[in-house]
């Protein structure tokens, strides 16, 4: 991987602040795209809120008592990532961070809504998740260990194209496939958020059909799963 621009910043909590935004925002692309009125629609890669939320939390909730190691911004083609010191704070867990609300820092995260970087209080990370579904964009997806909680948000989008690839499934590579990789295939063209029990449900094979199935597809380069398994979706690359 080559690193192509690396960015300190340094200072009070909101001029690291307005640096740290500022800069991403200058990196964010924009996708055009034909709308359904027949007109052009320019929107960025990511929705605003969900990627300027995961910086601010960072900075609000990180636990600043671990030394040694700094809140990190990592931009990919497909992904964001933020990584910031300490865990989960209070009561909050992986499978409540929409519902369950606690702040380690109270006083920071006071400071920052008063200038309107933090917009609401407790609602943050259930809106990332909404902004993100709005946009056709994956779930934000959190991991947390004993020294660093990371979130990253994805660019690649759900629904789109999915008709450009089922005219390159019908014409080019249909023919290579047998009847179980065309049925799962054609399963993942139209739903890329379907599971291997939908699939499996969906066209009545066994469990260990429908995984080698999804094994043969991958080798072949047809397919590949971006995201986590309970978050994230299959794409069609080929």
């Amino acid at each position: 991987m080559n690193v192509i621009k690396d960015e300190t910043f340094n200072g009070r909590i909101l001029d690291v602040v307005r640096q740290a935004l500022d800069f991403v925002e200058s990196q964010i692309k924009e996708r055009t795209r034909l709308g359904n009125d027949g007109r052009f629609v320019t929107t960025p890669e990511y929705p605003e809120f969900a990627w300027k939320e995961s910086i601010v939390n960072a900075i609000a909730h990180r636990d600043y008592s671990i030394k040694c190691t700094d809140i990190q911004i990592k931009m990919f083609d497909d992904r964001i990532t933020v990584e910031s010191p300490g865990s989960l704070p209070g009561i909050v867990r992986l499978n409540n961070l929409r519902t369950v609300h606690f702040s380690r820092n109270p006083k920071i995260a006071k400071f920052l809504h008063q200038y309107e970087y933090v917009k609401e209080f407790g609602e943050g990370v259930d809106r990332m998740f909404n902004e993100m579904e709005n946009a056709g964009l994956p779930d934000p997806e959190y991991t947390d260990n004993a020294f660093m909680l990371n979130v990253t948000i994805r660019n690649v989008v759900i629904n789109e194209g999915i008709n450009d690839k089922n005219e390159v499934i019908n014409e080019g590579i249909k023919s290579t496939l047998n009847a179980n990789e065309q049925a799962v295939l054609k399963l993942i063209a139209a739903a890329t958020k379907i599971t291997k029990p939908e699939m499996k449900e969906k066209t009545s094979l066994s469990m260990s059909t429908v995984e080698r199935t999804i094994k043969s597809l991958k080798e072949k380069g047809i397919i590949e799963r971006v995201g986590s398994n309970k978050t994230g979706l299959w794409r069609i690359i080929k």
